[in-house]
């Protein structure tokens, strides 16, 4: 089993390394701005559903190329993100609204949260929306 996974990292690793340069760009950008969640990940809830989200995206890329070997990543990928992402991205929020509604939120570190999470929300709406245009085209 180990043997499959490993064969199933090995193929994603290949694939990424044949992306053109800037979406390789953009994908180490959401990566390290996504593992940025463990600054606030004890005492921020959206931290930890951003964390769940990388590890939830990574854990769905090797199921996927273990159950569908034949099917790329960006396949794989876009079938995650717009799967999952979507909830994720509710329960970021939902978590977030009472400190974004709270006069007292305004320490350092709310604001440092507040703007990281906005920040890691927006590169979120950005890839799902590129997602939707690959969901549309693999379709049409």
């Amino acid at each position: 089993m180990l043997d499959l996974v490993r064969e199933a990292v090995t193929a994603l690793q290949a694939e990424t390394a044949a992306y053109p340069q800037g979406v390789q760009v953009w994908m180490k950008l959401m990566g390290f701005s996504f593992l940025a969640s463990i600054v606030f990940v004890y005492s921020r809830v959206g931290a930890r559903w951003i964390l769940a989200a990388l590890l939830l995206n990574v854990l769905g890329l090797v199921t996927g190329k273990l159950l569908f070997p034949e099917a790329s990543r960006m396949v794989i990928g876009t079938y995650v993100h717009i799967l999952f992402w979507p909830a994720m991205l509710w329960g970021v929020w939902r978590s977030a609204k009472p400190l974004l509604l709270s006069r007292a939120a305004n320490g350092l570190a709310d604001w440092a949260y507040m703007a990281w999470l906005a920040w890691a929300s927006v590169l979120i709406a950005i890839s799902l929306v590129l997602d939707f245009g690959n969901l549309i085209a693999m379709w049409v």
